[in-house]
């Protein structure tokens, strides 16, 4: 069950917190790029860690070089993040399938069978699309920007420069889970925030020098939001929210491969816009927090109240202090047995803690050893 509002949060709110993830993707200035489609697709995981997807199809109205190199500037980029080209997934006729969401009726490797330099996938419904691999690299000035390299040779040879197949590239990068969204916790909700930009000029950072880059043009942005289906969805807009549905496993875990899936576990948010200069989502997901945790700690907190309020009269009505064994021996039975339940509350949630203090504290022990 999905909680749909158009009612936008409060933006104070979110006050000091930041909710900025503005992304840009250009290209030298000595030839035109059109992105047909441009695709995003971000994955929340349940173990706290989080995937970002990122896709590119170049319409074939252009005429690109041999070389095409993009720039993607990822504000939260680091060398140390790992970062996939998905082409040998996406070579595979299956997981295109699941990706386009068509049916493939024949492909044709442009190396002649080796499949290590693209594939052309016909599918059923839509134009013929050219999965090419790709040379990650962000050696260049600024550590956050990724130079994405594709090589075009091949397949003008195979079909032709003229060929009106369109030219498409696909990777990942692994993030830490607070700088794709905002989340807030409270007592009885978590809260988690989108606010995706795509190529919005009055972001652009001032350290980046576009001299010799433009912007990429952009015709349709979709972006998806994999997140556990243990949120709903509280806020969207009417305009771009074209669907939300259950993860398919089987076809998902195909193709990603990626542990952190699991079966009825997550829902797909699909949101798409198009014929902009920028681009930008901006959606929040909900998730009530009362469970047995919050009721564990409502009476917890309980049992802490009752036993300090008991203890004053207590101690008149039998002229005992609180440090003496007669205190303690007089006590009623009932009494212990919620000071037992109060214990064993406590310990519950504060035992992992310990055990992961314990642990580190073990392996720091043996490094020394070592």
């Amino acid at each position: 069950m999905f909680l749909l509002s158009n009612t936008a949060p409060h933006k104070t709110l979110w006050a000091g917190v930041n909710m900025e993830n503005n992304f840009f993707i250009f290209n030298d200035k000595d030839f035109s790029v059109e992105f047909e489609r441009f695709h995003i697709c971000t994955w929340e995981f349940k173990n706290n860690t989080a995937l970002v997807e990122f896709g590119g199809e170049l319409s074939s109205e252009n005429d690109y070089p041999d070389d095409i190199a993009l720039y993607l500037y990822l504000p939260w980029l680091t060398s140390s993040m790992e970062r996939t080209d998905l082409y040998e997934r996406l070579k595979d006729p299956e997981n295109s399938k699941f990706i386009f969401n068509d049916a493939i009726e024949s492909n044709i490797y442009i190396d002649g069978g080796v499949r290590e330099k693209g594939v052309v996938h016909r599918f059923s419904f839509r134009d013929p699309l050219c999965i090419l691999p790709v040379i990650l690299d962000n050696s260049i000035e600024k550590e956050n920007i990724l130079k994405i390299l594709i090589n075009t040779r091949m397949l003008k040879e195979k079909l032709g420069s003229d060929n009106k197949t369109h030219i498409y590239f696909r990777i990942s990068v692994n993030v830490d889970l607070n700088l794709i969204s905002t989340r807030k916790t409270g007592i009885s909700k978590s809260s988690i925030l989108y606010d995706l930009k795509i190529n919005e000029r009055r972001n652009l950072p001032t350290s980046l020098n576009l001299q010799e880059k433009v912007l990429s043009k952009i015709k349709n942005c979709f972006c998806f939001n994999v997140i556990p289906n243990t949120y709903e969805l509280s806020f969207f807009d009417r305009v771009s929210l074209k669907n939300i549905r259950t993860l398919e496993y089987d076809p998902s875990f195909k193709y990603l491969g990626d542990k952190r899936i699991r079966k009825d576990e997550y829902i797909v948010v699909f949101n798409k816009q198009k014929g902009e200069e920028s681009y930008s989502f901006f959606s929040v997901y909900t998730k009530e927090r009362i469970g047995t945790g919050q009721f564990a700690l409502a009476m917890l907190v309980s049992i802490i109240s009752g036993f300090l309020l008991f203890i004053p009269s207590f101690k008149l009505d039998n002229h005992v202090s609180f440090f003496s064994s007669e205190f303690w021996s007089r006590l009623p039975l009932e009494v212990y047995i919620s000071l037992s339940i109060g214990l064993s509350i406590f310990f519950y949630f504060v035992w992992p803690t310990i055990n992961k203090i314990c642990k580190l504290f073990g392996k720091l022990g043996k490094g020394k050893l070592q």
